[in-house]
C-alpha cells in the first residue's frame, strides 16, 4: 500500500481559491492525491480551512459554500480526528522541537495516526522532526 500523505491547510486553501497563482499546482496534487487514495487531513486543517476560506481570502466563501467543500473533502480524504492525549503529546512535542503550538499538535495527529509524510508551503516548519517527511510541493 502507498504511504498516506496529510494536506495542509494552504495546499487546501490554494486549491480552492481560484485567485491564487498556486491554484491549478495546488488543485493538480489534491486531485492526485484523492485519486490515488494517500490524502489525509485532520479535524484542525479542515476547521483553519473553514476560517480562511470565510474571512480571510479576498473572495470569501459564505457559510454554506465552505460547509460544502468541508463535507466534499471528508467524502473524499481520510480524515484523523484528535484527542486530549494528542493535544498532551503536541505540548511535549512543541517542548521538544520548538515547533509553533498548532503545528506539533498537526504532528501529533499524524503521529497518532501513523502518517508520516505532509505536503505544505511551510516545509520548513517542521525541520528537525525525525520521522516526518515535509515537502513544499511549490518549489
Amino acid at each position: 500500500m502507498t504511504e498516506r500523505c496529510l494536506i495542509d491547510t494552504n495546499l487546501l486553501v490554494y486549491a480552492f481559491d481560484e485567485s491564487d497563482a498556486k491554484h491549478a499546482a495546488a488543485e493538480t496534487l489534491l486531485k492526485d492525491l484523492v485519486n490515488s487514495g494517500r490524502g489525509v487531513v485532520s479535524v484542525q486543517n479542515l476547521a483553519e480551512f473553514s476560517r480562511v476560506m470565510t474571512e480571510k481570502i479576498p473572495s470569501r466563501l459564505s457559510g454554506s459554500q465552505a460547509r460544502s467543500l468541508v463535507l466534499r473533502l471528508s467524502d473524499n480524504l481520510v480524515v484523523v480526528e484528535y484527542d486530549a492525549r494528542t493535544v498532551a503529546d503536541a505540548l511535549a512535542m512543541h517542548e521538544r522541537y520548538g515547533v509553533h503550538f498548532f503545528d506539533a499538535l498537526l504532528v501529533a495527529t499524524m503521529e497518532q495516526h501513523g502518517v508520516t509524510k505532509i505536503v505544505t508551503e511551510n516545509a520548513g516548519d517542521f525541520k528537525g522532526i525525525e520521522w516526518l517527511e515535509a515537502k513544499n510541493p511549490f518549489e
